[in-house]
């Protein structure tokens, strides 16, 4: 796959993603504004109930009154005016009191009383009864005792309407201040609150706009008022004339905590959701970069493999054309040194095709390793002998200092042998000028650690990170001086893990290389 095909992938699944977060967002958030919604019109039937509750407190005290004295006493002259006492109201009046009894021709007699106030006449009551004139004075007697009776109710009737109306005038007409209690509005927010199921702590204020001007009247202890969004509900709607304007406020410093954690059953999932994606998405494009660039060394493996192994296969084609050559003569040197060539590069086509075979049975967990005690110290003589012949050659030196106390390992003989071999082999195929080569032991704490140390050409350190890694190979431009597979450092990193020990790379550009491996020791 192609950057560019990558890219178009990666720009299209975030552009997906970024829609699903959107909608889910707005999803969201239209639940927590219900919520909002919802419990803004709980709170303002809460406020109606509290001043609905703050009138009936004024209707007892009128209650009070009609039966007591007034708790109230009036203190402007239209209050006085207003409140006037009921016995004055009556004083005021001229009354007029007639009761008439009149026989008709039948001989029946009729009662009549009535009652004149200024200029309004009130009918008590007539009775038509038979005539038995024995009985007609105490007839007369008591129709007159029970009008007057009748009237007299009337006229408290009548008393008791003018004194809760004169009260409930003056009490409409008092200062905001003086009909609401700090105390007993905070106990009918509470009650009220509780009792719809409201448990989140609030401020209140009652505030007054008199000539469109702002007062607060009075409010809780913690209240600010430079909250933006407060619940409302006019106090005392019910008044005789205009409505005043009074208004009892409440707002709720944490409600948008609550509104949030109303709709945590939707957030946490879709937060989840949201990051499971997230790293689906993530890790998709690492497997497909990972994807591509070991698409693009096995490339570099495949050419290099083809590289390599075209070489030894043209030269034993063109040897064995030089011996079939009748005219190249056939002498016994010729013959040697032309079966020489084809043995070698027989030799070398066959460790390269088996480099790759062990490798892929390696890769597969189909490698069984023979474990046993051996010195180490032994075989590192051994690999150092081998090369020192190729090194001298070259002009450079190779020496081993085996510094180690405890040295007997537990591992696969044949395995840590080509490790060495690996190491020493890179060491001097990599070399800058006359090869330098050092290999030290020593021991740590319960490990061997073997140095081999070289004054190569070095590993910058972009790349020391990657050097272990299946295939890959340090970039060197146009430059193919070194051949290989990129298997080789690969190999030994998988023997050393395999024998629970531990390899690791320093190295300076141009100034050489230092491999560090510890193995456990076995006593």
């Amino acid at each position: 796959m192609s950057k560019s095909r990558i890219y178009l992938l990666i720009i299209g699944m975030s552009i997906v993603l970024a829609l699903l977060i959107f909608v889910q967002v707005n999803i969201i958030g239209n639940a927590a504004d219900l919520k909002e919604e919802q419990f803004g019109q709980l709170v303002k039937r809460c406020l109606m109930r509290v001043a609905s509750r703050l009138e009936e407190e004024e209707a007892k005290k009128i209650l009070l009154t009609d039966q007591f004295s007034s708790p109230l006493t009036p203190n402007t002259p239209a209050e006085k005016e207003i409140f006037s006492s009921p016995s004055d109201l009556i004083n005021r009046k001229q009354i007029n009191f007639s009761f008439n009894i009149v026989q008709n021709p039948d001989g029946v007699l009729s009662a009549k009383a009535s009652l004149n106030e200024s200029d309004t006449t009130y009918a008590i009551g007539e009775e038509k009864q038979p005539l038995h004139p024995g009985s007609l004075y105490d007839q007369q007697t008591n129709m007159a005792a029970n009008d007057q009776q009748d009237f007299m109710q009337k006229i408290q009737d009548h008393d008791r309407y003018t004194r809760n109306l004169q009260y409930h005038l003056m009490l409409s007409n008092r200062p905001i201040e003086q009909r609401v209690d700090k105390e007993l509005l905070h106990i009918f927010l509470e009650d009220e609150f509780k009792s719809h199921g409201i448990n989140l702590d609030y401020e209140f204020v009652v505030k007054s706009y008199n000539k469109g001007e702002e007062k607060i009247i009075l409010s809780s202890d913690d209240y600010k008022s430079t909250r933006k969004f407060e619940h409302q509900t006019p106090l005392f709607s019910n008044d005789p004339g205009s409505q005043k304007p009074n208004y009892l406020k409440v707002y709720f410093p944490e409600s948008r905590k609550f509104f949030l954690t109303s709709t945590s059953f939707m957030v946490y999932p879709t937060l989840l959701l949201v990051a499971f994606i997230i790293g689906i998405f993530a890790y998709t494009i690492v497997i497909i970069f990972k994807q591509k660039k070991l698409s693009s060394i096995k490339n570099d493996f495949i050419n290099n493999m083809t590289h390599e192994l075209k070489t030894p296969i043209s030269t034993i084609s063109l040897a064995s054309q030089m011996l079939r050559d009748n005219s190249v003569s056939n002498t016994p040197s010729a013959i040697e040194r032309m079966s020489g060539v084809i043995y070698d590069e027989s030799k070398r086509l066959s460790m390269q095709v088996e480099k790759v075979l062990q490798m892929a049975i390696f890769n597969e967990g189909r490698l069984k390793m023979k474990f046993k005690n051996f010195d180490l110290h032994e075989v590192l003589s051994t690999v150092v002998q081998n090369f020192e012949i190729r090194v001298q050659s070259l002009h450079g030196k190779i020496s081993l200092q085996a510094n180690a106390e405890k040295y007997t390992i537990y591992g696969d003989h044949v395995h840590i042998t080509n490790v060495l071999f690996n190491l020493l082999d890179n060491a001097v195929k990599y070399r800058n000028g006359e090869p330098l080569i050092n290999v030290t032991t020593g021991n740590q704490r319960d490990s061997i650690e073997i140095v081999i140390e070289d004054n190569g050409i070095g590993i910058a350190r972009e790349h020391q990170k990657h050097i272990f890694e299946r295939f890959y190979r340090v970039p060197t431009g146009n430059v193919h001086n070194v051949k290989g597979f990129g298997l080789g450092l690969h190999y030994v990193y998988k023997i050393i893990d395999a024998h629970k020990g531990t390899i690791k790379v320093e190295s300076v550009l141009n100034k050489g290389t230092k491999f560090i491996i510890n193995i456990p020791i076995k006593d």
